[in-house]
């Protein structure tokens, strides 16, 4: 009797060859058939990567940004998405409770960061030193850290040194928050004015139905 790993694998191998032997006959048959599933593919490549082109268009000039800069800016974020990878890896190794809790929350607020860069590439520029130094010696201080916490013998020097570095990391940690706030200083500002401006109206039309004697 077979498996059913093996049952799966022998249909498996036999519909693909049969795909193939009716692939083959169809094209026999039919050589436009062929030839139009290559421009179907042909034409399909072409308009996702237009499209794809035009996206990134509309964003540089939506952001005010020169096509030289917006590539800059893409290399940062893939670098900066590498480096959060690493990030994520490196908290699940850690043994000490307080190091996964820093490590994860310096994950999630450096995903925020990225995140807002995509939506809008001006706002690298507000956060430039998380993506040259912050986020990098982040990430190079929990490597050291985790290969140091995993060692058999930890005398005081190295307890020491992790200490150290706990408390370095407690303190990008900080600096990373204030990196995302950095980011957001736009964003709140805009609001802030909204807000204001809202209350402005609002009262100007709570001093007119007073005026006018109106219930509402």
């Amino acid at each position: 009797m077979l498996s059913v790993g093996q049952f799966f694998s022998r249909h498996s191998a036999s519909f693909l060859i049969s795909l193939t032997t009716v692939s083959i006959a169809a094209i026999a048959a039919n050589p436009g058939f062929f030839l139009g599933g290559l421009l179907f593919a042909g034409s399909y490549a072409t308009s996702t990567a237009l499209l794809k082109h035009r996206q990134k268009k509309k964003v540089m000039q939506i952001a005010g940004i020169t096509k030289e800069e917006f590539k800059h800016i893409e290399t940062q974020v893939l670098k900066a998405n590498k480096h959060i990878q690493t990030l994520s890896q490196n908290y699940l190794r850690v043994r000490s409770v307080s190091a996964f809790k820093q490590l994860l929350e310096m994950t999630r607020i450096s995903k925020n960061i990225v995140k807002i860069v995509k939506t809008d590439p001006r706002k690298f520029y507000n956060v430039e030193p998380f993506f040259y130094a912050h986020l990098p010696s982040a990430v190079e201080l929990t490597d050291k850290y985790t290969m140091l916490s995993k060692q058999p013998v930890k005398d005081k020097e190295i307890q020491l040194t992790l200490s150290k570095t706990r408390e370095t990391l407690t303190d990008l940690n900080d600096t990373i928050q204030i990196d995302l706030k950095d980011a957001l200083a736009n964003d709140i500002d805009h609001l802030q004015m909204e807000i204001e401006f809202a209350n402005r109206s609002n009262l100007r039309r709570r001093e007119q139905l007073d005026w006018r004697g109106d219930d509402k």
